[in-house]
C-alpha cells in the first residue's frame, strides 16, 4: 500500500506492471485539489482441478559404436509409440521431445587441473530418444503411466497437470483480486475518514500455478497400476490499483 497526498495541478509519478512484466517506466497521476493517492495490491487466487496431463517417456540404450546405440534405440522407441498410440492418444498428442546421441568417455587418464595429459578416451555411446505425450482424459492417466514402462521405457519425467483452457480461472481470479483491493481501499479510507473518490489506475500480472505433480516409483519387474492424483491448479492474479481519496 501506497499513500501519497497531494495538491491542485500536482502529479504523482508511479510505476506501471503490465500483465506478466515489470516495466519501470513512471506513468504520470493527476490529481484533484484535496485528493490522496492510495496504491494497493492485492492477489486472487481461484483454484481449479486440471484436465490435462503431459508426460515424458524415452528410452535411453548404449552401445560400442554410435549406430550400434542408435539401431537399438530406434527399436525401442517405435515400440514406445507404438503403446502409446495403441492407447488412443491423438497424433496431435504425442510429439518428439529429445533425440540425442552422445559418446560416453573415460577420463581417468586426463589430466584433472591443466591439459597437459592425454584426451579423454570414448569407450562407448548413449543414445536417447524421449517422447510428450499429452493425455486429455484423466481417467485414463493410470493406463497411460503404464504403458511406456511396458513397452520397455526406462525414462519418465512428471505427470504435468494443466488446463486446456484457462480463460475462466484467470477470469474468477481477476475478480477476486479487484475485490480484496477495494476491500483494503475501503478500509484504509474509513481509518483516515476519507472515500474512494474514483480509480485512476489498474494493471496486473497473472499465472497458473502449476507445481503439482507425483512421483513415480517403480518396484520389481511388474509395474502395478500407478496411482495419480491431479489435485487441483492454482490461478493467481496479483493486481495494483491506485485509488484517489477525499475527505468525507
Amino acid at each position: 500500500m501506497r499513500l501519497v497526498g497531494v495538491g491542485a495541478a500536482a502529479a504523482a509519478a508511479a510505476l506501471s506492471l503490465s500483465a506478466g512484466t515489470a516495466c519501470a517506466q513512471p506513468i504520470p497521476v493527476s490529481l484533484a485539489p484535496g485528493e490522496v493517492l492510495l496504491a494497493v495490491d492485492e492477489e486472487g487466487v481461484y483454484k481449479v482441478r486440471p484436465d490435462l496431463m503431459d508426460l515424458s517417456a524415452g528410452v535411453v540404450t548404449t552401445g560400442r559404436t554410435a549406430r550400434a546405440a542408435l539401431a537399438e534405440n530406434n527399436m525401442l522407441a517405435r515400440r514406445l509409440l507404438d503403446a502409446i498410440r495403441g492407447q488412443g492418444v491423438a497424433p496431435a498428442d504425442v510429439r518428439t521431445q529429445e533425440l540425442e546421441v552422445r559418446p560416453e568417455l573415460d577420463r581417468s587418464r586426463s589430466q584433472a587441473s591443466d591439459d597437459s595429459g592425454p584426451p579423454p578416451r570414448i569407450t562407448g555411446y548413449v543414445a536417447t530418444n524421449r517422447l510428450t505425450v499429452r493425455l486429455r482424459d484423466l481417467s485414463r492417466a493410470p493406463d497411460i503411466v503404464s504403458a511406456p514402462f511396458e513397452a520397455g521405457a526406462n525414462s519418465v519425467d512428471g505427470p504435468h497437470f494443466g488446463i486446456a483452457d484457462d480463460t475462466p480461472a484467470l477470469r474468477a481470479a481477476r475478480a477476486a483480486a479487484i475485490a480484496a483491493a477495494r476491500r483494503e481501499a475501503e478500509d484504509y479510507a474509513a481509518a483516515l475518514n476519507m472515500r474512494i473518490a474514483r480509480v485512476l489506475r489498474v494493471s496486473e500480472r497473472g499465472n497458473l500455478d502449476l507445481e503439482n505433480s507425483d512421483v513415480i516409483i517403480i518396484t520389481g519387474s511388474r509395474v502395478l497400476p500407478t496411482p495419480l492424483v491431479p489435485g487441483e491448479i492454482s490461478a493467481k492474479i496479483q493486481v495494483w490499483v491506485d485509488y484517489a481519496l477525499v475527505p468525507r
